[in-house]
């Protein structure tokens, strides 16, 4: 699946998640081309979102971000990501907008 499948919703996570990080908008990005479904996409960021939430840290200490990070304010923008992804997965997709492109 490609980012321009995404509803507007769901493409929302992606903006999101350069709220936090450059990084972490091109992993998520990038992730979508690993599904064949908007579900299947948004329950795999959750996934990858919840674990980055659990120890943001890390996360940012693997990308050697930690010492350039307000590492408060990363978590916030990591628990707004993961409420949108979940409100998205939440939504009926026929709620969620018209992507850009039909599959």
């Amino acid at each position: 699946m490609d980012t321009d499948y995404l509803t507007p919703m769901a493409y929302d996570c992606i903006r999101l998640a350069d709220d936090a990080t450059d990084v972490l908008k091109s992993e998520i990005g990038a992730a979508c081309s690993q599904y064949r479904g908007e579900d299947a996409y948004l329950a795999g960021i959750l996934a990858d979102v919840k674990e980055i939430e659990e120890d943001p840290e890390d996360y940012l200490d693997w990308w050697n971000l930690l010492e350039q990070t307000d590492i408060t304010e990363f978590k916030k923008k990591i628990r707004v990501l993961r409420e949108h992804i979940e409100k998205t997965i939440d939504t009926p997709i026929a709620e969620r907008g018209e992507p850009e492109f039909k599959l």
